[in-house]
């Protein structure tokens, strides 16, 4: 009788086993699809901020240090994504959504700027793209507590650990 029960409490672990591996997998998953798609916005922002700054960089020559916080911050917040370095991202992208708040905010100061053709595209482009990242953040941020929880939870947490698992860190 033991030589049925034994190998049938294996099978089910190892079922069990499999199923764990699969849903931490198709976490796993949903939280690089989400960072994709997060960091597809990113770039697109990347690029599309020298649209922005070429023509602010041409009108409002007395703003500079405006410009150049603009600047270091859309290149700090490039870098960390590139890196995928989630928090270093976060403060990154908190410094660039202030700085281009502030030079928006000092562009309107400057009729001749606003009146340019390829500004006002740029800037309603930025700011919806500043949008897009938030909802996108949203899901990201959603898709890593799933993974955080179903894997620090037990018994998904020893299948967690013997696989490689690890807590990814928030876009906060």
């Amino acid at each position: 009788m033991t030589w049925v029960i034994v190998p049938a409490i294996f099978a089910l672990l190892a079922l069990f086993t499999i199923l764990v591996r699969g849903g931490l997998l198709r976490l796993r998953d949903s939280v690089r699809k989400s960072w994709a798609s997060l960091d597809a916005l990113l770039l697109e922002r990347h690029d599309l901020m020298t649209r922005l700054l070429d023509p602010c960089a041409r009108h409002m020559r007395y703003e500079a240090d405006a410009l150049d916080r603009v600047s270091r911050a859309d290149a700090a917040a490039f870098a960390a994504a590139a890196r995928e370095d989630i928090p270093a991202l976060a403060a990154a992208e908190q410094a660039l959504r202030a700085s281009i708040a502030d030079l928006l905010a000092l562009a309107e100061n400057y009729p001749v700027l606003c009146a340019e053709p390829g500004f006002l595209p740029a800037k309603e482009r930025v700011l919806a793209i500043g949008a897009a990242v938030n909802e996108r953040r949203e899901l990201y941020n959603s898709a890593v507590n799933l993974l955080n929880v179903r894997s620090q939870a037990f018994p998904h947490r020893m299948i967690a650990r013997t696989l490689g698992f690890h807590a990814e860190a928030l876009f906060e």
